[in-house]
């Protein structure tokens, strides 16, 4: 497929006054993309709009919680109000949940399931009349926690499952219109100094470094989204400890799951 010029589209990025989706949105506008910057906390994403700003590059900042469907219809208003067209929207929002099933309270379920899944669905719906007449993407962040569920992980796995099977059929009621979805299998990506997980009790607490894990650059992980814009692509698995989660969940999920068996009964 022929590459698409970005330039002088519009983007919205849920979840990107940090992180991946604020690398995102640097990416994106260095292809000369007009991008919408999105996030709950007002301090932290203007400050990432005035960082874009003083790089020279066209950014509207919405503060919207992206698991309240009235606002996500607010971030499409204001979009369309400044822009006048919605080119893409790249689902990024979402929060990560640790502690086992036995030790998490049922409310840490519900609020990680309404914030990966809801928090995706909400934004989609209310972008797609605009993105079915740009004949955009909408692509999203995946994990490869979403290739098997992981133990003390198991509310974000599930979480990130259900995503796949919303990309699916999101894939298929799309076809013939001209939009391109995607979505893209995160590995073990550098943390934000201010990244957050829910604890079992729901506490929010800040991301620990993994450094047992090689972790990618946010640059390249962005970099990563683009090119699948631009090349309309559907699925991609952005890392090598990705890829082999994939290969061996499919191929060999019997000594898979003996593995990671394995190695939680050695941790505990």
């Amino acid at each position: 497929m022929k590459k698409v010029n970005l330039k002088d589209k519009v983007a919205i990025i849920t979840g990107s006054s940090q992180g991946i989706g604020k690398a995102i949105a640097i990416a994106l506008a260095k292809k000369g993309v007009k991008v919408v910057l999105n996030g709950r906390n007002v301090d932290k994403l203007t400050q990432a709009k005035l960082e874009l700003f003083a790089q020279g590059y066209e950014v509207l900042a919405v503060q919207a919680d992206v698991g309240k469907y009235e606002e996500c219809e607010n971030l499409i208003e204001q979009t369309i109000d400044r822009f006048g067209q919605l080119d893409m929207l790249i689902n990024n929002a979402g929060i990560a949940m640790e502690g086992s099933i036995a030790d998490t309270q049922p409310e840490v379920f519900e609020q990680v399931f309404h914030t990966n899944i809801m928090g995706v669905l909400f934004p989609t719906k209310a972008a797609l009349p605009h993105l079915k007449k740009s004949k955009g993407s909408v692509v999203f962040t995946g994990s490869i926690a979403g290739y098997m569920g992981l133990p003390n992980y198991s509310a974000y796995s599930a979480s990130k499952m259900s995503l796949t099977a919303l990309v699916q059929s999101l894939k298929i009621e799309l076809a013939g219109t001209g939009v391109h979805v995607g979505i893209n299998y995160v590995g073990f990506a550098e943390n934000d100094k201010d990244k957050t997980y829910y604890d079992a009790n729901g506490n929010i607490k800040l991301m620990p470094v993994r450094k047992q894990f090689k972790r990618m650059p946010l640059t390249k992980v962005a970099n990563y989204f683009v090119r699948g814009i631009e090349h309309r692509t559907y699925k991609q698995t952005l890392s090598g400890i990705g890829k082999f989660t994939r290969i061996m969940h499919q191929y060999f999920p019997a000594i898979f799951e003996w593995a990671m068996i394995k190695k939680h009964v050695n941790l505990n």
